[in-house]
């Protein structure tokens, strides 16, 4: 971990609060104050869960539909589950309630992300009533959330109107999609995602009178990201499971499990908690940076369930001579999807990254990328085998090197 991580630990920190009852409601007021610190909260925690029961739900989808049909499906569905966990996140992070009415509407929140998951088969199937309905839920909650915060929240009023606007527009337009026929109704969908995903970029860029506020934005993500990866670990324990702990089905998982581990000890690496606190400090610049920050870890987790997906089936099939074409892209380009993702959002925050580790990544990413047509030869314990050794490589070449970049002479090494 970076040193902005390490001085922000639980051993800086200290313990938690002790608990304590919360009032029946309280107005909202934006967290100012820089020195402040702030972690995640216990309802915020059982929100991820429940969200990451979305994203298993995807992975399920892909698991029976690999095909690029069936990928371009998992991602169309995945943009508006990855984003609608983070306009609650969001809102959460700039807004200081715990409440009980906040707790009750985040509990219906998560209540219609529950129906959110159980709908995300037929969506693209002739049924996509439940999943349109959740997420319209969803929003409405949304604007309920940020019209409250306008009335309370004087200073970040403008900010507020602008997230309410952006929601109650793209709340219609799903609404409208039920009446579009396919493949309209799709896109209606992206348009209605790039609209609510737009606001926040705008909103920050033109907007001036709300001040920084401390954020926790940061955790949350890198929680979550934790979580989907966590998920990938009971993918790959119950595929083992399923093929009665045949020794080439468990050598395969061990380098399965491998690829987790090296996934997991890339991303939190580099993990900078200063990444979206720049988004008040340093104009449009750091609207955008901060933002492709944000955004890029949709990449992540589609990578990461893409990548479970192949090694699943790889542990299935590991007494097979090869792997199917479409097994081989889930899994190689799941993996390359990663490293190019958190190579962006690595790349937007204070810190950046290494010239020579971006250098090498990318390589690495085409490497992996080429071993999906290259892997006909190659049988699925070694295409594994093959896959957890690159990447312990580069594991262990980002380790040996210094945690940020040489500062150019005249500037802050930390300026955006």
């Amino acid at each position: 971990m970076n040193q902005s991580s390490e001085k922000g630990g639980d051993a800086d920190r200290g313990p938690r609060p002790a608990p304590r009852r919360s009032p029946a409601w309280s107005a909202p007021r934006l967290r100012v104050g820089q020195g402040e610190e702030r972690r995640a909260t216990w309802l915020e925690l059982f929100f991820d869960l429940v969200f990451v029961v979305a994203i298993a739900a995807l992975a399920v989808f892909l698991h029976d539909h690999l095909t690029l049909g069936g990928f371009l499906g998992f991602a169309l569905l995945l943009v508006p589950v990855g984003w609608a966990w983070m306009s609650f996140a969001y809102y959460a992070d700039q807004f200081d309630t715990d409440d009980t009415l906040f707790r009750v509407v985040m509990l219906v929140a998560m209540l219609a992300s529950a129906a959110l998951a159980v709908n995300v088969g037929g969506a693209l199937e002739g049924s996509p009533a439940g999943f349109v309905a959740a997420n319209v839920v969803l929003r409405v909650l949304l604007i309920g959330l940020y019209a409250w915060a306008w009335r309370n929240a004087t200073e970040a009023r403008p900010m507020s109107a602008r997230f309410a606007t952006g929601f109650s527009v793209g709340a219609l337009i799903w609404l409208a999609s039920l009446l579009a026929p396919e493949p309209l109704r799709y896109g209606l969908w992206a348009l209605a995602l790039l609209v609510e995903m737009g606001t926040p970029v705008l909103g920050y860029s033109t907007v001036r009178s709300v001040p920084g506020h401390v954020s926790h934005m940061p955790e949350r993500f890198g929680l979550f990201t934790l979580i989907v990866l966590g998920e990938s670990i009971v993918v790959l324990t119950s595929g083992v499971v399923d093929t009665s702990w045949r020794p080439v089905s468990a050598l395969t998982a061990v380098g399965g499990f491998t690829v987790a581990a090296c996934l997991w000890w890339l991303y939190f690496d580099h993990v900078d908690e200063e990444a979206i606190g720049q988004s008040f400090t340093s104009g449009v610049a750091g609207v955008v940076r901060s933002h492709v920050w944000g955004y890029g870890h949709l990449a992540v987790w589609a990578g990461i369930a893409t990548a479970s997906v192949g090694i699943e089936f790889a542990i299935s099939e590991a007494s097979e001579p090869e792997l199917a074409a479409a097994i081989r892209w889930s899994m190689c380009g799941g993996i390359s999807l990663y490293l190019l993702a958190i190579s962006a959002i690595q790349l937007a925050t204070p810190t950046s990254l290494r010239t020579d580790v971006v250098a090498l990544r990318l390589g690495v990413a085409i490497l992996v990328a080429a071993l999906a047509p290259l892997g006909v030869y190659l049988n699925p314990l070694t295409l594994v085998g093959l896959l957890a050794l690159i990447l312990v490589g580069l594991t262990a070449f980002e380790v040996s090197r210094p945690d940020h970049p040489p500062a150019t002479p005249g500037k802050v090494s930390s300026e955006i």
